[in-house]
């Protein structure tokens, strides 16, 4: 099906090393899916369609898409996302698999003129703010899947499309052994290439001012290609005698000749303790031995992650069809919004506001309003477990 340009959304640009390289703007800001809400949408023959990007492993989810159709009885659904090449789906393809499975001959979409690879990662983010969330294991695959058509893109970047951290991604990175970029540097969130290793660029602005002692910081900045505040950090750490990086702990042997020796001194409590003296004359104290076997282990910080805040879930969940065009859904909306309230900690404080006479009113209206919540959650996880076992709720 042929689609003028003026019916769709060019968005190679937006990812342009060029154009991802100029300072001053987030090309990231132009891949934005508001924007691509604010396209015509038509109606597109069903049989004119073709799969695209399947970011599910196990395909569609039918239990979804019944809710899809309960709620297409009561309110239209969103349009499609579809790829002008090929007319693949990028984004819907439940909405799709609804529509056919009530005999429907055309769906409501939008078009846009992009790579595989752009389509990819629009899939993904779409699929980030609203629409049934991706398994961990589809967004592992989805992330590698972007790595390797964008390997000069950050971690931080390619987590914040694929819902995963940071250090998974980082993760990702070291196993699939893609190699660093030209130039040692990848694209970041805001669009701005950076050396992936920061250090390097802080011992090319350290040499450079060991050679030019007399240039002023903005000239090393831009001969080492390193931000003004990093070579003033570095700078200001030569003075001082440590190292340009950031945790300055170097040993004598690696110890570069731009940074001068600094005797140790012993604290106060370690002036009997017999010092040595290093080849080139500097004091150093023995370092003290830690404990041995019988030493009580460091005690390991509780890592429970803290749940999100209903305003956040909310803020998504407004967006999810399944909720936004079903009366129970909406109607459990509203519920929420008027009893989810955050209490934080400030009860602490007002425990002491409640008289004497009132405290055995009020507890058990606290005491009461907990176990309704208890029974709430209790009931959802069971829901939950029935939803990932369907063959538990058989006979």
């Amino acid at each position: 099906m042929a689609q003028s340009n003026a019916q769709a959304v060019s968005i190679t640009s937006a990812f342009s090393p060029v154009r991802m390289e100029g300072v001053g703007s987030s090309t990231h800001s132009e891949f934005d899916l508001k924007n691509f809400e604010k396209l015509p949408a038509r109606e597109v023959p069903i049989a004119a369609l073709s799969p695209g990007v399947s970011l599910r492993q196990g395909g569609t989810d039918a239990a979804h898409v019944r809710l899809l159709i309960d709620a297409a009885d009561s309110a239209e659904l969103p349009p499609i996302l579809v790829q002008v090449d090929g007319c693949r789906v990028i984004d819907g393809l439940h909405r799709l698999e609804a529509a056919r499975l009530v005999g429907d001959h055309s769906i409501r979409a939008r078009f846009l003129d992009c790579s595989n690879s752009e389509a990819l990662v629009i899939a993904m983010k779409a699929n980030g703010s609203h629409g049934l969330p991706l398994s961990k294991a589809d967004r592992v695959a989805g992330a590698q899947r972007v790595l390797g058509s964008h390997p000069d893109w950050s971690d931080r970047a390619i987590a914040g499309i694929t819902g995963l951290s940071a250090k998974t991604i980082a993760s990702l990175r070291d196993r699939s052994a893609i190699a660093t970029p030209l130039g040692g540097k990848r694209i970041g969130q805001d669009g701005r290439r950076r050396p992936v290793d920061a250090g390097e660029g802080r011992r090319r602005a350290a040499e450079y001012i060991a050679a030019h002692p007399n240039a002023p910081l903005r000239q090393v900045a831009r001969a080492t290609d390193v931000s003004l505040g990093t070579v003033h950090d570095v700078s200001a750490r030569l003075r001082r005698g440590e190292g340009p990086e950031r945790n300055g702990r170097q040993t004598h042997a690696a110890r570069p000749q731009y940074v001068r020796p600094v005797p140790s001194v012993p604290p106060p409590d370690e002036a009997t303790a017999p010092a040595e003296v290093a080849p080139d004359g500097a004091r150093r104290v023995p370092l003290r031995v830690a404990g041995g076997v019988d030493a009580a282990p460091p005690q390991r910080r509780n890592h429970t992650d803290t749940p999100p805040t209903w305003a956040t879930v909310a803020a998504k969940m407004a967006t999810d069809p399944a909720i936004r065009y079903t009366a129970g859904g909406r109607e459990f909306l509203r519920w929420m919004q008027s009893h989810a309230t955050e209490p934080g900690e400030d009860w602490r404080r007002l425990v002491d506001a409640v008289p004497p006479h009132w405290l055995g009113v009020v507890a058990p209206i606290a005491e009461h309003i907990g176990r309704e919540w208890c029974l709430l959650a209790e009931r959802l996880k069971a829901k939950q477990e029935l939803c990932r076992n369907p063959s538990r709720s058989g006979p």
